[in-house]
């Protein structure tokens, strides 16, 4: 017999000066996963890594993916009313440690609404008193790695040895 899942509260939305991070709904999650584009999607979302993602968090059912404080979100330009991107955590506290990923879409990058989703992400993880630090992992070999690794050393993040094709940024709790 399998034990009941717990209630998850479902993770309050975060709002920038230009930004809402808002849970996935079922809807943007199945498209995103089928690679269609809805009506509010901007251009170019969504990501190939995004898709890669929706389908794991299908995978994983939506108790796990989509309604832990713990999850994913869009990101929505407040002035357009367009998902411009994603962000949030890839899973619950281990070791004291959350680790965050996003991105922005292309027309949508160098412009701070990255840093914005970012300081958000950061101050919602040190929230959580189980929380020591977050990190973030950069593919070293990509067109964003060096806006990327200059935007995290500008918001505190340390660089930390990395034996993989990622460079890791960790950030303790201030």
């Amino acid at each position: 017999m399998m034990d009941e899942l717990p209630e998850l509260d479902m993770p309050q939305p975060l709002r920038t000066a230009r930004l809402e991070l808002r849970p996935f709904t079922r809807e943007e999650l199945e498209a995103v996963a089928d690679g269609r584009v809805l009506p509010h999607f901007g251009p170019g979302f969504p990501s190939a890594g995004d898709r890669d993602w929706a389908r794991g968090a299908i995978e994983a059912g939506a108790h796990f993916a989509t309604e832990s404080p713990y999850s994913r979100f869009v990101g929505v330009e407040l002035t357009s009313g367009k998902i411009v991107g994603t962000g949030g955590f890839t899973g619950p506290v281990m070791n004291g440690e959350l680790e965050l990923e996003g991105s922005v879409v292309e027309d949508r990058r160098h412009r701070g609404l990255a840093s914005e989703a970012l300081a958000a992400l950061v101050a919602r993880a040190f929230e959580d008193p189980a929380v020591h630090a977050v990190h973030v992992s950069v593919p070293a070999e990509t067109a964003e790695a060096e806006p990327a690794r200059r935007m995290l050393l500008r918001l505190g993040f340390a660089q930390r040895s990395s034996d993989g094709p990622e460079d890791s940024y960790h950030l303790p709790r201030p």
